[in-house]
């Protein structure tokens, strides 16, 4: 965040963001995937943006198959409430147009 761009999250990790904040439990990269019907390699950079602002952490299952769940940190679940709270109020401005 230090190049002076704005700040800015991407549509896939918007999505990535509210799916969890749902879910509020681990998911996999294939069920994220599922659940944003989005394709994988969209979802593995907007892990790589969410990770490098501190948003999720990923932990590995201790039994086979032994997946890798990404889950919210306590900033991520913040903001992941934040833009769910913005995404309601845009479909509620949507529905009363």
């Amino acid at each position: 965040m230090t190049s002076g761009k704005p700040f800015a999250l991407s549509e896939v990790a918007q999505r990535v963001l509210i799916v969890l904040g749902r879910e509020n439990r681990g998911l996999t990269v294939r069920e994220l995937v599922e659940k944003t019907d989005t394709n994988s390699g969209s979802i593995k950079r907007a892990l790589e943006e969410l990770t490098e602002l501190k948003l999720i952490k990923e932990e590995r299952e201790n039994v086979f198959p032994y997946r890798r769940l990404i889950s919210l940190t306590e900033l991520g679940k913040e903001v992941a409430k934040r833009v769910i709270e913005i995404e309601e109020l845009i479909k509620k401005v949507r529905t009363n147009d």
